[in-house]
């Protein structure tokens, strides 16, 4: 059903599906997502609710591939589904895409302690309390996953896929992380911003 209707819309020659409906770990929550490369429609977020499915789809028209353009902006599709692809434009895509996480050069060692360092400074701005410390501790917490990430060595697909990971890889950074996240306490803060420091 969600196929026609992006075939009808937006005349693709391409369609990648990514996240949960790609890896078939979708439940009754989950967003169908998606990259649509069309034939011409313009570029475009289509949020729309399709057979009681929410899209979470990016469409883009053929031509933009065809100039510059950064391959950072594609990471999610990496392992995505290509589930249809009249031109392989989809397929070079994906490659492309594949190449750049391969070949794009780790952070240095300085590039991650100050990262990590720039977290013990949120941590003591957000112990403040005032809507800027809280607003600090809402972004220490968003930031905080990737540059674990950095930390460890491990490049970053977004919260679900390292969160998976991490629950996985390191399971005691995870609940930590965990913590800090369902806790929303001062103490679990501490502890997520000093099991980072830990992993340097």
């Amino acid at each position: 059903m969600i196929l026609e209707y992006i075939k009808n819309t937006y005349a693709p020659v391409s369609v990648i599906l990514y996240g949960s409906y790609a890896d078939k770990t979708n439940n009754l929550n989950s967003d169908f997502d998606a990259l649509v490369i069309s034939a011409s429609h313009p570029q475009y977020h289509d949020t729309s609710l399709v057979g009681g499915i929410l899209l979470d789809v990016f469409v883009y028209p053929a031509e933009y591939f065809d100039g510059a353009f950064d391959c950072a902006d594609f990471v999610q599709i990496c392992d995505g589904k290509v589930v249809m692809d009249t031109e392989n434009r989809g397929a070079d895509l994906q490659a492309k895409v594949r190449t750049y996480l391969q070949s794009r050069p780790p952070k240095t060692e300085d590039e991650v302690r100050a990262s990590v360092d720039w977290c013990v400074k949120m941590f003591d701005r957000a112990k403040r309390g005032d809507a800027e410390g809280m607003y600090r501790w809402h972004w220490l917490l968003t930031d905080s996953l990737e540059i674990f990430c950095d930390v460890v060595g491990k490049p970053y697909f977004g919260p679900k896929k390292t969160l998976i990971w991490m629950r996985k890889t390191y399971p005691e950074a995870f609940a930590c992380c965990e913590k800090a996240l369902k806790s929303f306490d001062m103490e679990s803060l501490e502890a997520w911003v000093q099991c980072i420091r830990q992993h340097l």
